[in-house]
């Protein structure tokens, strides 16, 4: 037989026109020494500068896209991560560690003095650590997919631990120098994530991870998370900034949050006329195809998997934003499944309307007798009662959230993005509210909030809402949701308090905003639950410390919806 040998893989254009540089080693302040790579054209510089600092890996970011544009790309590891030096602890040395590295970039010969910076996740939150800095090399921000205050909107959801998320980030794939979320399938994870106490989650997966152990037990909004609360960065922000989010991500809440701060910020006018925000049909990060869940959002949906390097290229080159896109805010409405732009948020034109729960006292399951008009209640209609059971909590189906196919294992039972709920439905301990069938196109665009009269059984439980859109073969495709822990009844700012058990309370549940076209022939639902695990943790009901918990009690719950207790949601219709 022949000797055969390799055949050597083509090398494309691109890279032959990139001059690499590996596993350079910048010092910061403190002597830690960060490991970086250089991509730069051939061309001679200086160049302008876009700047990736990545806990997850540099060697992911080729540079190539960027170089073929003319830019110079410097990818870091950041802190205690893969190849650099130092102890890793999110969040905590970015600010200064970002302006080091800002520093070594501005005295290389291949740098003009403009920086720009780009990145989805912990690479979008590096970018808000520097946001107040006005350090003269700054010149955009492309944060991708994150929170402006993570115990908000992130680790926790208005007082309820984000149990998916934050074991899989921190135990398993930021527990140690690299990534160990290959692992997962080797647990029985859906077991695991029940265990208690949930402090322990870690020593359970195999390793002990001190970050993790202090944001399950930092359960309030205290100093810990005030002091990164990057919400503040961003009031202070003097450079354009491009805000980007998807609608089944968990962050599109937070994106426009951000937007508003930015807008208070202290920059001249010019520079927050730049100003940007693009949410499209996406998770925890761009979909590169046309599919989501069950839905397919067609074709036209992959438009704007460009928008990064456009950009950079507006704000770095000089053109300003408007070489970028006219519209101050360009959102994919979903179910016309097209781009639009728009100047503000929320739309000026707005019709905000009341959708009102009622029932003849069985509203559990899609079968039940629950409806929900734009009619208030004009009787003593007879509340909903359900049970909620932590030892058989509701199963985490699709949704606004950001864990992804990188958590195997866990991914397959926590999967964002739209998917039919009547498995969910189907349960005695979920009250479903349905709408008439609708006789034209209704359009539901901007921020949507659940005013829900409730008592409960318990000292403490929660209380979770899911709007989704009801097709004419029956399928009920999740749009958006919230949840609040029912002791931040008064506030979620405000330190938690107690229930009474019995007592009537009204709570405030913020669902993420969301831009939708239910269809002539649709129907509108609200499913309510107390559960959606294991995306969020069990409340265990005893009113007790949640991460040191090991008790649970059931909670008898009850769902008010009479002329004295009007529950309702308020609605984001625009007008065709």
């Amino acid at each position: 037989m022949p000797e055969t040998k390799p055949r050597p893989m083509p090398i494309p254009d691109h890279l032959r026109d990139m001059r690499i540089t590996r596993n350079l080693r910048v010092r910061m302040r403190d002597g830690v020494e960060l490991v970086t790579n250089v991509f730069l054209p051939r061309s001679d510089g200086p160049f302008p500068v876009v700047l990736v600092r990545m806990s997850y890996n540099r060697a992911q970011i080729s540079g190539a896209g960027l170089c073929e544009r003319g830019f110079a790309v410097v990818v870091q590891d950041t802190r205690g991560r893969y190849a650099s030096e130092g102890k890793f602890y999110p969040f905590v040395d970015e600010t200064n560690d970002g302006l080091d590295t800002l520093d070594w970039i501005g005295a290389q010969s291949w740098c003009n003095g403009k920086v720009g910076m780009f990145g989805d996740s912990y690479l979008a939150g590096v970018q808000l650590a520097l946001a107040h800095t006005d350090h003269p090399l700054l010149a955009a921000f492309n944060p991708r997919f994150m929170s402006g205050d993570v115990w908000r909107q992130a680790y926790y959801c208005d007082g309820v631990f984000s149990l998916a998320l934050v074991f899989s980030w921190l135990c398993m794939e930021c527990g140690s120098s690299v990534s160990e979320a290959s692992l997962l399938p080797l647990f029985d994870v859906k077991g695991l994530l029940k265990q208690l106490p949930i402090v322990s989650l870690d020593e359970k997966s195999g390793s002990l991870s001190p970050y993790y152990r202090d944001y399950v037990t930092h359960g309030t909004r205290d100093e810990y998370w005030q002091r990164m609360d990057y919400r503040q960065n961003i009031e202070r922000c003097k450079v354009p900034m491009l805000l980007t989010g998807g609608w089944y991500d968990y962050y599109p809440n937070e994106t426009f949050r951000n937007f508003e701060a930015l807008m208070r910020a202290p920059a001249d006018d010019a520079v927050k006329a730049q100003h940007r925000v693009l949410i499209g049909p996406w998770t925890h990060g761009m979909n590169w195809g046309t599919k989501m869940g069950e839905l397919d959002f067609g074709e036209g949906s992959r438009s704007e998997l460009d928008h990064s390097f456009r950009w950079l290229e507006a704000i770095l080159r000089g053109g300003g934003a408007d070489a970028y896109g006219k519209g101050r805010i360009r959102i994919f409405v979903m179910g016309a499944n097209q781009w639009r732009d728009e100047n503000e948020w929320p739309l000026a034109r707005t019709r905000w309307t009341k959708y009102y729960l009622h029932s003849k006292g069985r509203a559990n399951t899609f079968e039940g007798n629950g409806r929900l008009s734009p009619q208030a209640p004009s009787s003593d209609e007879p509340a909903d009662h359900y049970t909620y059971d932590p030892t058989n909590p509701v199963a985490t189906l699709g949704g606004n959230h950001s864990v992804g196919g990188y958590n195997p294992g866990l991914y397959e039972m926590c999967m964002p993005g739209p998917f039919d709920q009547r498995p969910t439905e189907q349960r005695e301990d979920v009250p479903v509210y349905t709408s008439d069938v609708l006789s034209e196109d209704v359009e539901l665009t901007g921020p949507i909030v659940l005013k829900l009269h409730a008592s409960t059984s318990a000292l403490d439980t929660d209380f979770a809402a899911r709007l989704t859109d009801v097709y004419p073969d029956g399928r009920s495709i999740n749009i958006t949701e919230g949840v609040i822990r029912a002791r931040y009844w008064r506030r979620v700012w405000d330190k938690p308090e107690l229930l009474e058990p019995g007592r009537v309370y009204e709570l405030t549940i913020e669902l993420q905003p969301t831009s939708n076209v239910f269809k002539k022939g649709h129907r509108m639902r609200l499913q309510i639950t107390s559960s959606n695990f294991p995306l969020w943790d069990r409340n265990l009901n005893t009113g007790g410390d949640q991460a040191y918990e090991t008790n649970m009690i059931v909670a008898e719950q009850s769902v008010l919806h009479d002329k004295a207790h009007a529950s309702h949601l308020v609605l984001p219709v625009v007008p065709a």
